[in-house]
């Protein structure tokens, strides 16, 4: 060019200029390089999953919980495909149409407000429009599922109770996870919107109960919709429990109890030669179906609490049946002699105290056999005194008395034992010898479970050895196989007595049936042993109590009754052992005159 030689400085700036450009683009053009081969290569996965999750939706079908068998193989909980209609895709921005609303409202015949939906269940993108749908309805949605675009029907499990308020607190019931409970339960891999055990077996054995959810890969297109359904997993349902509850017993456990004074009290029925829970009653109870469609709360504002299992969880002072302690604690260290009578006069006299015995127009002389028989207050307050705090406290230790037996089922209370060292800790008093009386006819602050007091006439009927009461006997999976099986382990602190405390502890169990406060369990070729107790409660009518084992010969059962503010065990727990004896034993019996 000319001007290159007429002007070298210019021609060498323009060289200069030439070649930066030229670098700039080479620069902009390995930037881009970078960039593409990052997220082809390096990130290409990533973004290929991302891109997939907005083109295919796992939708979620959640899987069937094992069913909850009693001891003859009767269902007492399954489930049972309920079918839901659903909306899809449901995003921030879009909701259905007024025209499907209404479209589905007229095969409905209800009004359909999307607002009221569960998103939960299935995730953010799918809105439930209704539940529980007939075939006819799915037949009428099918038949018009041109004009509903993103309107399908799939299909859930609903639980399913029988024997329901017989069966509410040893078989519980189930509800959805709420999202200040994830926290704890995400880490053991439950779900917003899982169903979850509550109380009973079904919280105890949920991790068995529960199966393996299954559900599809949905395929939408760009505006959302659905176009195609690519993928389907199978659920897998959940073990199938065996429990050891016997359905007779317990529908006559729960109905004796519901007709009894009150309508309040539990009823625990074990296995002497095993453990096996063969009835477990808390009245009044629950419909467990009523809390799976949102009706708890009328539950939780009755104030006789139906909700709350008895059985496990209430505290009751024992009253006379703690006497069972007094007498093998009395017999056994020193060796008294059960035929030796004293002389109740209807009161005890300590200092400038009276306490009156139940029989206030005095029982007369008793020994040992015929103070258990009667109940006489006055003849255990003086083996109670002579005893002292310290031997009762033991002995009561010994039987098992405020100590958790570990049931296989949630939420079991421990009771409580007064002691000398708590009363000085809470009190700043020490401890009087009228606490000892007190203690020595199970009153004050000890405090039992009925399945406690069970467990303790079980021990008792045994001589001493220990069963854990367990209420599933075996877990099959849907293949028949058996993934769990109780195996019995004999408790190692087995209660020593001498035998010939055992012989008249025995003897006297049986004459409080034959001739003493329980003559009305009375049965006729079968032999009963057992305690009444009438516990006081403060400002209120005592409770009703009876615990007791038969055959007396070779026990089979045992067996803990109680009335709350019944008044006398003798007359109101007494009768409904009665009937649960008639139904074991499989006999019946005319009403008694007296």
């Amino acid at each position: 060019m000319v001007w290159q030689k007429k002007d070298k400085f210019t021609y060498e700036t323009f060289l200069i200029k030439h070649k930066a450009i030229l670098v700039f683009f080479i620069f902009l053009f390995a930037c881009l390089s970078f960039r593409l081969f990052y997220l082809q290569v390096i990130n290409g996965s990533r973004y290929k999953n991302i891109s997939e999750q907005q083109r295919i939706h796992n939708t979620r079908e959640c899987a069937k919980r094992g069913i909850i068998y009693s001891s003859d193989n009767q269902v007492l909980a399954e489930s049972e495909n309920s079918y839901v209609l659903l909306y899809y895709p449901y995003l921030d921005h879009q909701k259905p149409s007024d025209q499907i609303l209404s479209e589905i409202s007229a095969i409905l015949k209800k009004e359909i407000k999307p607002s009221s939906s569960i998103f939960s269940k299935y995730g953010r993108k799918v809105i439930v429009l209704a539940e529980n749908l007939t075939l006819k309805d799915i037949f009428k949605i099918q038949e018009k599922r041109f004009k509903l675009k993103g309107v399908y029907v799939t299909k859930e499990p609903k639980r399913l109770y029988h024997f329901s308020k017989e069966t509410s607190h040893v078989v519980g019931y189930i509800s959805q996870i709420q999202s200040n409970e994830m926290e704890s339960l995400s880490e053991m891999g439950y779900k917003l919107g899982d169903y979850i055990g509550r109380g009973g077996i079904e919280q105890f054995y949920d991790e068995y109960l529960q199966g393996e959810d299954g559900g599809w890969q949905i395929e939408v297109n760009a505006k959302g919709y659905k176009v195609r359904t690519s993928n389907y997993t199978l659920p897998e349902s959940g073990n199938n429990i065996y429990s050891t509850i016997d359905l007779k017993l317990q529908h006559c456990a729960y109905k004796a109890l519901k007709h009894s004074d009150t309508g309040r009290g539990a009823v625990v029925v074990l296995d002497v030669k095993t453990g096996a829970v063969k009835a477990l009653v808390s009245c009044p109870g629950f419909d467990s179906n009523k809390i799976l469609n949102k009706k708890i709360g009328k539950y939780l504002k009755d104030k006789k609490l139906p909700l709350f299992n008895r059985a496990l969880q209430a505290l009751y002072p024992p009253g006379s049946t703690f006497k069972v302690v007094t007498f093998a604690a009395a017999m056994d260290l020193f060796d008294i002699n059960p035929y030796e009578a004293i002389e109740c006069k209807g009161n005890f006299e300590l200092g400038d105290r009276i306490y009156i015995c139940y029989h206030k127009t005095a029982h007369g002389r008793l020994n040992l056999i015929s103070a258990m028989a009667v109940s006489c207050n006055v003849y255990f307050y003086n083996l109670g005194l002579r005893l002292g705090i310290k031997n009762l406290e033991v002995y009561t230790r010994k039987f098992l008395f405020g100590q958790k037996t570990l049931i296989d089922l949630p939420n079991e209370k421990q009771g409580f034992i007064p002691t000398p060292e708590w009363k000085k800790a809470k009190f700043k008093i020490p401890w009087l010898q009228g606490d000892t009386l007190v203690f020595a006819i199970g009153q004050g602050a000890v405090c039992v479970t009925p399945l406690q007091m069970a467990n303790i006439m079980s021990v008792i009927a045994n001589k001493g050895v220990i069963h854990k009461p367990y209420v599933v006997d075996k877990i099959l999976d849907l293949n028949g196989n058996e993934v769990y099986k109780y195996k019995e382990t004999l408790n190692e602190n087995k209660v020593e007595l001498s035998s010939k405390t055992w012989e008249f502890f025995h003897k006297a169990l049986l004459e409080v049936v034959e001739n003493g406060t329980a003559i009305r369990c009375k049965i006729p070729g079968i032999k009963i042993s057992g305690k009444t107790g009438t516990a006081q409660f403060p400002h209120q009518k005592d409770h009703a109590w009876f615990i007791s084992y038969a055959p007396s010969q070779d026990p089979e059962i045992a067996m803990a009754v109680i009335v709350e503010n019944g008044g006398g065990g003798g007359l109101n727990a007494v009768p409904i052992a009665k009937k649960i004896y008639e139904t074991y034993f499989g006999v019946s019996t005319l009403p008694t005159l007296d």
